[in-house]
């Protein structure tokens, strides 16, 4: 195939190979191949391999956020309680005796 139909530069599954992607980053903006460019514009995956340069990414790693100790939970719970009791106390003496 040639260039101007995608060719080598696009894969079985109809991705962008280090080829195409090389072709698409080396083109002048405006001006790379019409069947790169059009995939390009509607594959998440391509574009952000176009922009990390073509090296594939591993899996992201993500690791939870630690849990907050049972202690720093009561304070947390005891400052909303006091919190709202002072609410509701301003909330009682605004609106007057009755």
């Amino acid at each position: 195939m040639s260039e101007t139909t995608g060719g080598d530069q696009l894969d079985a599954s109809g991705c962008l190979t280090p080829a195409g992607i090389a072709a698409v980053r080396a083109a002048p903006p405006g001006e790379a191949p019409e069947p790169l460019a059009r995939h390009l514009s509607a594959c998440p995956r391509c574009q952000e391999r176009a922009l990390a340069g073509g090296v594939p990414r591993g899996p992201r790693r993500t690791t939870r956020p630690p849990l907050p100790s049972p202690g720093r939970l009561l304070v947390l719970l005891l400052a909303l309680l006091a919190a709202m009791a002072a609410f509701l106390i301003t909330l009682r003496q605004l609106s007057g005796p009755r």
